[in-house]
């Protein structure tokens, strides 16, 4: 009774408009901190021969990064992957920099971000590489994945989005708070997790992560007014979402997995089934046995 009645008070009309203006102060200053770093991140890409560039978020979960960082040079994609790290544990922020520094792989650590929630922390921090990185960066193609999405197959990405202004995972707007209706099918957004652009096309845009839960829209949602409301959708390449069973410690679940080679473990830093220790373990080595030819080259051991 006490929680139902506490979340009540909360979408309050005072009480959302507090919490908005809270959220704006926030994502104001982060956005402007640590600028001249991200700035000079990007000259050091630039030096690079290549001109398309994947970025993805870590967050304190190293052994995910081992699984992505293995698998992106495993399978070609006609990317570059960026490791930018949101993690709050200095553990985990050592471990990650060490496996992309074993790997070759290009790692950046933000600023401190002051965001609790893991939807805002994660799409202020894509608003801010947008902008302090790939702004700078000036790509031919850029885009977002998930650190716990990776490939199992060859997939050229850049080929995915061709011509067109980019290629993702689309999501459509919601009408409740848990998103359990679809409240508008033509309002739709990339879902943060998977989505690159045409640099080109999409330089001059504000483009925003964050999500719009005003307009019943998770992560990433913050682009439709800026971005998708502004094109004829058939300007957008979409992605096709399938499952697969996964049989792990006698317990099968369904995984997502994109244009059948984006396989998506879902929410490896905070769920409960991937946070579990002898399940996380259990799924580690089906991953590495499955997709990535054994545990020989595993970095962290879990």
């Amino acid at each position: 009774m006490l929680r139902k009645a506490v979340e009540n008070f909360r979408r309050t009309s005072g009480v959302q408009l507090l919490l908005g203006l809270r959220h704006e102060i926030l994502y104001r200053q982060f956005l402007g901190s640590a600028a001249p770093k991200g700035r000079a991140f990007a000259r050091d890409l630039s030096g690079k021969p290549e001109r398309n560039y994947c970025f993805t978020i870590a967050f304190n979960t190293p052994w995910i990064v081992d699984v992505l960082t293995k698998a992106w040079q495993a399978f070609p994609t006609g990317t570059r992957l960026v490791v930018i790290d949101n993690s709050p544990k200095q553990d985990a922020r050592a471990s990650i920099e060490a496996i992309c520094a074993q790997r070759g792989v290009a790692y950046f650590r933000l600023p401190r971000n002051f965001e609790t929630n893991p939807s805002r922390s994660h799409g202020v921090s894509q608003t801010w590489i947008f902008h302090n990185i790939v702004k700078h960066l000036k790509p031919d193609m850029f885009g977002f994945i998930d650190h716990d999405c990776f490939p199992v197959g060859p997939i050229d990405i850049a080929q995915r989005v061709g011509r067109k202004i980019g290629y993702g995972m689309p999501r459509h707007a919601r009408s409740s708070y848990l998103y359990k209706e679809a409240k508008d099918e033509s309002c739709w957004y990339y879902w943060a997790g998977l989505c690159f652009y045409n640099f080109a096309a999409v330089e001059h845009a504000k483009l925003d992560f964050r999500n719009r839960l005003d307009i019943g829209m998770d992560t990433g949602g913050g682009n439709w007014p800026v971005l998708y409301s502004k094109h004829p959708v058939g300007e957008f390449e979409m992605a096709r979402l399938n499952h697969v069973a996964v049989s792990v410690g006698g317990k099968t679940a369904d995984y997502e997995v994109y244009d059948e080679v984006l396989f998506h473990v879902g929410g490896a830093s905070y769920r409960s089934r991937a946070t579990n220790a002898d399940y996380r373990r259990q799924l580690s080595d089906h991953i590495w046995k499955t997709y990535l030819g054994g545990i020989q080259d595993r970095l962290i051991s879990i």
